[in-house]
């Protein structure tokens, strides 16, 4: 019962519902443009969302064990390591904008609106999630170190999405395929400047995730503070 319990109030605290809404109406009108258009085009739409749901999921179970007491390091790092691998897959989002154009029978403007709704969804996916560790290391290192610690993540976060969208790698490579993955790293980290858009993107979105990270921050505090005042 009380892991139930526990696990009820973090969904409820982050952003579960909201997600979830989101989520649904952004699979129904793929759904229906699919129906429309019959054609398979965006269906990859629905893998690239389910991927960004993990990192939140691991970050929703990650809280549980921290609200039940058992938010040490150890017990907290295979969650954290994971959490980190896949949490540049929610705001990847964001750049399937590339794939949109004018296709037969569906309207510029509904695919325009199906995207943004994937990629507000991701990127709302991949903000709940970083609050969630950046909330456990402000309560026990300060407010510095959560913050150098979202500005360190979301440039990791900028590198794996060039990796993901560039040169195709993909979050279960880590495992797959390491020592080809470590040699492209190593690559990169020699000589940065001769990939193309490997700084543009990195540096992108190193800078624009703590942004709306600020943002949605000081949202969050204010809505929380409106249920306690009377």
């Amino acid at each position: 019962m009380s892991s139930a319990m526990s696990l009820f109030s973090v969904s409820r605290h982050h952003g579960l519902l909201p997600a979830t809404l989101c989520s649904v109406l952004a699979v129904a009108l793929l759904a229906l443009r699919l129906d429309w258009s019959e054609r398979a085009s965006f269906a990859f739409l629905t893998w690239n969302l389910f991927l960004a749901w993990v990192p939140y999921v691991l970050a929703l179970l990650a809280r549980v064990l921290m609200v039940r007491g058992h938010g040490k390091g150890w017990v907290l790092a295979p969650l954290a390591l994971g959490w980190l691998a896949l949490f540049p897959n929610a705001p990847y989002l964001l750049t399937d904008f590339i794939h949109l154009r004018q296709r037969p029978v569906v309207p510029l403007w509904f695919d325009a609106g199906l995207l943004a709704l994937f990629a507000a969804t991701g990127w709302m996916l991949g903000l709940l999630s970083l609050e969630v560790w950046k909330q456990w290391l402000e309560e026990r290192r300060g407010r510095t170190v959560a913050w150098a610690f979202v500005g360190v993540t979301s440039l990791l976060c900028g590198y794996g999405i060039y990796l993901g969208r560039v040169e195709r790698w993909n979050s279960w490579d880590v495992l797959a395929d390491p020592w080809r993955l470590f040699a492209s790293i190593t690559a990169h980290l020699k000589d940065p400047w001769a990939f193309p858009y490997l700084p543009h993107l990195t540096v992108f979105f190193a800078l624009v995730l703590p942004v709306s990270y600020v943002a949605f921050e000081a949202l969050v505090l204010r809505l929380r503070r409106q249920r306690v005042t009377p």
